[in-house]
């Protein structure tokens, strides 16, 4: 499948960009992830992959990514540029979504880049592409009761908890939250948001 199009997509708010990078970004990005993106005691993914990261695996997750794409079950990880400087990514994934119309969205960001708004308004970016450009009726996402600066992005962009569920990433159960943001509750970026190349996008995302 010719993933050349996903190239070309770009969604940029006024400090920001988000872009799926290539094969030598993708190191870069390795890079930044392994300077640190949370304390060690704590861990605020579903799957524990910071516990073990190796480049050849990180590098080789995102090739899987690329290899297994089809239009009926896709993820993209969107490579987070923060005033030039690449900061982290923000995932969107969905499974049939010509007729499920629901996305999810999941991210990290590097930590010398949090605690300034980053978060938010790489989420409200991809929240936008998923409404206006690519006719999502709802995202979702979620987050461990402990990861409050993500429960925050979520309430300040209106998604609403809508179930819980116990995950164990380290083998300990833990309390996760489920929250999903629907199109009519959805009150428009915070930024001005700019998408660019979609349309030659649609297709691979089931959204044509």
């Amino acid at each position: 499948m010719n993933l050349e199009p996903l190239y070309g997509l770009r969604v940029r708010t006024p400090r920001l960009e988000l872009r799926l990078p290539r094969e030598e970004e993708v190191d870069q990005l390795y890079e930044v992830a392994a300077a640190g993106i949370h304390p060690h005691e704590e861990m605020p993914f579903a799957v524990a992959w910071t516990d073990d990261l190796r480049r050849d695996q990180f590098i080789g997750y995102h090739r899987h990514l690329r290899e297994s794409w089809r239009p009926e079950a896709w993820k993209i990880d969107l490579g987070v540029w923060a005033e030039g400087e690449l900061a982290g990514a923000q995932g969107i994934s969905a499974d049939d979504f010509a007729d499920q119309r629901v996305l999810a969205t999941g991210s990290w960001l590097g930590a010398g880049h949090q605690g300034r708004g980053v978060g938010t308004e790489m989420r409200a970016a991809v929240v936008e592409l998923a409404f206006r450009h690519l006719g999502a009726a709802a995202v979702t996402s979620g987050a461990f009761d402990t990861n409050r600066a993500s429960r925050r992005v979520s309430e300040k962009l209106g998604y609403r908890v809508v179930g819980r569920e116990t995950l164990s990433p380290r083998g300990t159960p833990q309390p996760h939250v489920l929250l999903r943001l629907e199109r009519e509750d959805w009150a428009g970026p915070p930024v001005p948001v700019e998408v660019e190349g979609v349309e030659a996008c649609l297709a691979l995302f089931g959204a044509d």
